[in-house]
């Protein structure tokens, strides 16, 4: 973006700033180690046949797309991260698992339909005995892996209930470099993570380590 285009981002930020203070808006407080609400809660419903359904690479929108438009019911896992980008606090949503989705099906032939949609790789199975007349070796066959629909819902209830309360990359005990200000390029050691987005910095000064109070925007990880 040129200079002209960030001083006009620049004034209407500015501009906004403005009219929530003349209108008597708060600003926001709120910190990067605030507690962040994980997924939102889904409903699973119990009289669908559920299983595991795993997708091509660069693939999974698709692959949800042709579910909907066969009416399946699916359930992607996600979980939330914060991260920290020009010093601003941003909620990340990502995949829990991999190219991994689960799918509730009516039947085995809409189970049959499913695995046939674009960007479906596969559909999970573990081998069960299959049965045959008494005194015949039994032999395993592949078959759809079924989940417990009940215990679904129990995941799909802990992830809606879970909490972040650290930002993405910044730990304590963590290494860091110092970005900005009079200690800038100094290596060091988060030892605190503090409210409002400040972090306590161990330096070395003068051949001892000395903490630091410092805003989070002002260090990044090594």
């Amino acid at each position: 973006m040129n200079r002209a285009g960030k001083k006009q981002r620049e004034r209407a930020r500015k501009q906004r700033r403005a009219e929530r203070k003349a209108a008597g808006v708060p600003a926001s407080t709120t910190s990067v180690t605030a507690p962040v609400l994980g997924a939102t809660a889904v409903k699973i419903d119990t009289t669908l046949s559920w299983h595991i359904a795993r997708t091509l690479p660069r693939m999974g929108t698709r692959a949800l797309k042709g579910l909907e438009d066969l009416k399946v019911d699916w359930y992607l896992p996600r979980t939330s991260e914060v991260v920290v980008r020009r010093g601003r606090r941003v909620v990340r949503s990502t995949p829990l698992l991999m190219r991994t989705v689960f799918i509730g099906v009516r039947d085995a032939g809409h189970l049959a339909q499913a695995r046939s949609k674009p960007g479906v790789a596969e559909i999970v199975s573990h081998p069960e005995p299959e049965g045959g007349p008494e005194g015949n070796i039994v032999s395993l066959v592949m078959r759809p892996a079924r989940l417990d629909p009940v215990e679904l819902q129990r995941l799909a209830d802990r992830l809606a209930e879970a909490e972040i309360v650290q930002p993405t990359g910044i730990r304590v005990g963590h290494s860091v470099l110092v970005r900005e200000g009079p200690f800038a390029s100094f290596p060091g050691v988060v030892e605190a993570i503090l409210p409002n987005d400040r972090v306590k910095v161990g330096v070395s000064l003068f051949g001892r380590m000395s903490p630091i109070v410092l805003d989070i925007a002002q260090v990044a990880s090594i």
